[in-house]
């Protein structure tokens, strides 16, 4: 019986969208070809393109598996945080810049994606995206039933939600914060206590 062959034993769809966002650190994702992608990852190209048919179409599975990520994070902070709705959203917030700020590379492709058709502009296009969306509007939800931010839009409040961080995120990856010297865990917390500490005031009596 003939040995099967090395790429037959690796899991090319995922190995190549890691292997992309390795390369989308060292550089521009119009840069990366599919044969450094196949010779990377140890396949032959025809083995690459029957999984993805084109470079692009390889950049939106990075895209998505970004958000898928971000998505996952959030349904373990449900799991563990199931009857803390204001934990949730802290840590939730904390997790979304210190993803930002380890994955420089991998956020600016979901937010700032190349003009190519497979990926929309608009980043809630992508299924996991508005999945995590949805979490966080649900998870503004539970603490309007708590009492805090009355009669506020939840989408209108999950999206400032959103922005706020999304801008924090941003102006730690130009290191553009107040003071340079705080790590990026440490400016994750002091961000998002701030915005807690807002939420905390709005609660009504």
């Amino acid at each position: 019986m003939a040995r099967p062959l090395k790429q037959q034993s690796l899991d090319i769809p995922r190995r190549a969208i890691e292997v992309a966002i390795e390369l989308l650190s060292e550089k521009d994702a119009s840069s990366i070809t599919m044969a450094e992608i196949a010779n990377r990852i140890g396949c032959r190209g025809p083995a690459l393109y029957n999984h993805f048919r084109n470079r692009n179409a390889l950049l939106r599975a990075v895209h998505d598996e970004g958000f898928q990520r971000l998505y996952s994070h959030k349904l373990g902070l449900l799991t563990r945080h199931k009857n803390d709705a204001l934990a949730r959203l802290r840590e939730g917030g904390e997790a979304y810049l210190i993803f930002a700020a380890e994955n420089p590379a991998l956020y600016r492709l979901m937010f700032f994606p190349p003009q190519i058709e497979e990926i929309d502009t608009q980043p809630f296009s992508a299924d996991p995206a508005q999945k995590a969306l949805t979490l966080l509007r649900n998870n503004v939800i539970e603490i309007q039933q708590m009492g805090y931010l009355p009669e506020q839009d939840s989408n209108d409040v999950a999206f400032t939600l959103w922005s706020t961080v999304h801008g924090a995120a941003l102006l730690m990856a130009q290191q553009r914060t107040p003071d340079v010297g705080l790590n990026a865990e440490l400016l994750a917390k002091n961000t998002v206590n701030t915005l807690m500490l807002l939420i905390e005031k709005t609660r009504s009596t």
